[in-house]
């Protein structure tokens, strides 16, 4: 969580910074479930994502839906927000999960785009493009 608000306090590019840096950690968590079995290239985007929320503990009243080829996930009660959390007064969005999805599902050879509509410490919403 510190270290998404050192993103956040760069500026307008800190989200750009934060998809980038979560996008390798993502890789690294993904090799690790992958290596464990909890995640596997046969499950698909959703079981993927429910498995990943409870492993970090994201957010259990998450709303995911997938429409053609966008995935919008809605998250209310973060637990790794800078702002929420830490309540760092970030002058712009650092969340990490956009790039820790990418990262995940690159890992399963699920190549995807990430889009955050993000209103730090309130409701983000996380959209994925396949």
């Amino acid at each position: 969580m510190g270290f998404a608000a050192g993103i956040g306090k760069m500026g307008p590019e800190s989200q750009f910074i934060a998809n980038k840096v979560s996008f390798v950690v993502g890789r690294e968590i993904g090799e690790e479930m992958k290596l464990r079995g909890i995640i596997s290239n046969e499950m698909d985007f959703l079981h993927i994502w429910e498995r990943l929320n409870k492993e970090l503990e994201i957010d259990p009243t998450a709303i995911f839906e997938e429409k053609s080829k966008e995935i919008t996930i809605t998250i209310k009660n973060c637990h790794i927000c800078p702002k929420k959390v830490g309540k760092y007064p970030l002058p712009a969005t650092a969340c990490p999960i956009g790039g820790i999805l990418r990262g995940v599902y690159s890992v399963l050879r699920k190549e995807i785009e990430s889009q955050p509509e993000l209103v730090p410490g309130q409701i983000c919403k996380i959209i994925l493009l396949r």
